[in-house]
């Protein structure tokens, strides 16, 4: 790319490069297949969302937080959170939303909160109370990625006397998107007597939430407002593929503090942590959901865990002990060369916390031949590498909570290009 100020041949470059490299991005959540063009004509004016998007501003005219009140009560109820009791707002992603609502909970509780998260929640939950100097409990997590309720229940008990609980349940863990049960913490919670009061229960639902809130309440794992959870956060930029990164936070308003009414120079009270957000996000996340439309948010989800099914009967087929969730779109298999990672960018295994596992994600929008691919040169890759250190198995014969699986037969028989809707 030349010096001086972009130039058109600059921009075409630089767009063919990183389209070409994202078709080799399989290890990364990030969906390719939503259109924003509908939303770009917007991008001349500067759009800034100050304050929460449920006070009254009287400020300047040049937000969306009227659209990100509506996209807050849709997700709202995707959630199944009470319509009158659904508050939130747009973040910068789930980092930033996750720390609005641990702010939440310390102001709910105004006294010493102890927070309990599994060893595989995201690393950002050990930045974030770091950040706030809020205590960090670390529960183990079972071999299949879940929080052990058992040791949870262990380790609550330990609490200070005078401390209020709050747990990070992670909805979709990073290496093998592993879902904590919310019901079951509740149950620990309850078995080592902490009051309703002295408790608050956060989903990160950041990848999988939405897809897991498109099946039916009989089939899906209790993880939203309506099986105890009192704040819930999802990625844009993840299952939705908005094409930067964002996030939202939902809260109960019953479990919230009072709002605080000091006006700020917008005439609308700023209780966000960043204080200006972009509304232009906003924007984008509402034409993601509004455009796929449920039965297109079902159909995607539908189709990754076809891919993802399929894709694990092939490295089974070939001896490879690949695995997956039933619900997940990610495969988990022991990682290949440092060469091949270097043209298809899985994560490293040193980032697995599983000594020499690995994982590629089936995500909407990435045709199952590329994944095709990556498993031929996979399968050469391991043939070559006769000294290959084979990590522990811990696939589905070994799972404890019975949430792990190979991938039922029939969920296999119709791979797709992952639809595009």
């Amino acid at each position: 790319m030349s010096a001086g100020p972009l130039t058109l041949a600059d921009i075409r470059e630089l767009h063919q490069r990183w389209l070409a490299g994202a078709e080799f991005d399989i290890g990364y959540p990030n969906a390719v297949d939503f259109d924003p063009s509908t939303v770009l004509r917007l991008f001349d004016v500067t759009l800034n969302n100050v304050g929460h998007p449920f006070a009254p501003t009287t400020g300047f005219s040049g937000h969306t937080l009227s659209l990100e009140q509506q996209l807050i009560r849709e997700l709202g109820a995707m959630f199944r959170c009470p319509p009158e009791l659904v508050t939130g707002f747009v973040t910068s992603g789930s980092t930033e939303a996750i720390k609005a609502a641990l702010l939440q909970a310390r102001r709910r509780f105004r006294r010493h909160v102890v927070v309990y998260a599994s060893t595989a929640a995201h690393t950002c939950v050990a930045k974030l109370t770091e950040e706030l100097c809020m205590a960090l409990q670390v529960v183990p997590a079972s071999l299949d990625g879940v929080m052990n309720v058992a040791s949870l229940t262990e380790l609550v008990a330990q609490r200070p006397e005078d401390a209020a609980v709050v747990v990070v349940a992670t909805i979709g863990t990073t290496m093998v998107e592993a879902v904590d049960d919310v019901p079951a913490i509740h149950a620990a919670l309850d078995a080592a007597s902490v009051p309703a009061s002295q408790r608050w229960v956060h989903a990160d639902a950041a990848l999988a939430g939405i897809p897991l809130a498109m099946l039916d309440p009989a089939e899906r794992p209790g993880f939203d407002f309506a099986d105890g959870a009192d704040s819930l956060n999802v990625s844009g930029h993840k299952y939705l593929g908005v094409p930067m990164p964002c996030g939202a936070v939902l809260l109960r308003t019953d479990r919230c503090p009072a709002v605080d009414e000091t006006p700020t120079y917008t005439g609308a009270p700023d209780l966000t942590p960043a204080g200006s957000r972009s509304g232009h996000t906003p924007l984008l996340i509402l034409a993601a959901l509004r455009g796929f439309g449920i039965h297109g948010l079902r159909e995607r989800a539908a189709t990754c865990r076809r891919n993802a099914a399929a894709l694990v009967e092939l490295f089974s087929a070939a001896d490879v002990p690949a695995w997956r969730h039933p619900l997940g779109f990610t495969v988990v298999l022991p990682a290949p060369s440092e060469q091949l990672r270097a043209r298809w960018p899985v994560p490293p295994p040193e980032l697995a916390r599983d000594d020499g596992w690995t994982h590629v994600i089936c995500m909407p929008g990435k045709h199952f031949e590329v994944y095709q691919r990556f498993a031929a040169e996979y399968l050469i890759d391991r043939g070559n590498t006769t000294s290959r250190h084979l990590p522990v198995q811990h696939g589905p014969d070994r799972h404890t909570s019975g949430q792990h699986s190979s991938a039922p037969h029939h969920d296999a028989e119709h791979p797709e290009d992952a639809i595009a809707c």
